[in-house]
C-alpha cells in the first residue's frame, strides 16, 4: 500500500503488488478479485485468462483499466466506481454481467469486438469520451437507461461523446431511454434480437439505425424527433 498526497490529503492506493497478491488469493480461494472500496493508480490485465470475478464496485481508478484481450469468468463490477481515465476491454471475453451502474469514468469507454455471455448494465453511468460495442456480441442485454455521455475535452482535443454499436450483435433487448447524448448514437448495421427502446433521450446529433435488424413490432423512438433518425 502506498500512500499520496491529494488535494492537501493522503490518501491510500493499492500497489501493484497489492493487486497481484489480491488476484493470487482470488485465484486460490475460487473467489472474485475483491477491490471494493479501494484505491487504485491503475488497473493492467491484457491478455489474461481469469477464471474470477473483478469487484471494483465504490472504488477509485486515478487512471485506466486496460483488459484487452482478456479472459473473464465472472462478473466485472464497476457499480459506483470511479475511473479517472479510460476503460478498455477490447477483443476479449466477459462470461457474466459488466456492470457500471452510477460509475463515472472520466475518458472514453470501449469495448470495441467484446464477447459477453451476460449483460452490459450501465444505468445512470457518466462517461466523457465516446462509448463504443462496435463489432461486439452480447447474449444478454444492453441496458443504457439514464447514461450521460459527454465529450471529453483537454486543451485542444475534443473527442465526442458518441456512442458506437456498429456490427453489434445483441440477443437481449437495448434500451437508451432518458439518455443524455452529447454526440450521436450509431446502430448501423447492428442485430437487436429483442426490443430497441429509445424513449425520452437527448440526443444532440443523429439516431443512426442504417442497415440495422430489430423487431420493429417492439421498437420504441418516443420523444426522438423524425428528422434526427436516419435509417
Amino acid at each position: 500500500m502506498e500512500q499520496f498526497i491529494i488535494a492537501g490529503r493522503p490518501v491510500s492506493i493499492l500497489s501493484r503488488d497489492d493487486i497481484n497478491r489480491e488476484l493470487e488469493q482470488a485465484a486460490l480461494d475460487r473467489r472474485e478479485a475483491d477491490f471494493r472500496g479501494k484505491s487504485l493508480q491503475f488497473l493492467s490485465l491484457a491478455e489474461k485468462n481469469l477464471d474470477y470475478g473483478i469487484n471494483l464496485e465504490n472504488s477509485w481508478v486515478s487512471g485506466n483499466v486496460f483488459l484487452a484481450s482478456t479472459i473473464v469468468n465472472g462478473n466485472i463490477n464497476l457499480a459506483n466506481a470511479v475511473v479517472d481515465g479510460s476503460f478498455f476491454f477490447g477483443r476479449g471475453k466477459l462470461m457474466g454481467n459488466l456492470i457500471m451502474e452510477r460509475a463515472r469514468i472520466g475518458q472514453t469507454l470501449n469495448m470495441v469486438g467484446l464477447n459477453v455471455t451476460g449483460s452490459l448494465l450501465f444505468r445512470e453511468a457518466h462517461v466523457n469520451g465516446f462509448v463504443s460495442l462496435a463489432k461486439a456480441v452480447i447474449l444478454g442485454d444492453v441496458d443504457l437507461r439514464h447514461i450521460e455521455v459527454a465529450d471529453f475535452c483537454k486543451d485542444d482535443l475534443t473527442i465526442k461523446g458518441d456512442v458506437y454499436l456498429k456490427s453489434a450483435q445483441i440477443n437481449g433487448f437495448f434500451d437508451i431511454s432518458e439518455a443524455q447524448i452529447s454526440g450521436m448514437v450509431s446502430l448501423e448495421n447492428a442485430l437487436i434480437r429483442r426490443s430497441l427502446l429509445a424513449k425520452n433521450p437527448v440526443i444532440q446529433d443523429n439516431f443512426t439505425l442504417k442497415n440495422s435488424l430489430f423487431n420493429k413490432e417492439f421498437a420504441d423512438f418516443a420523444g426522438i424527433a423524425p428528422e434526427k433518425i436516419i435509417t
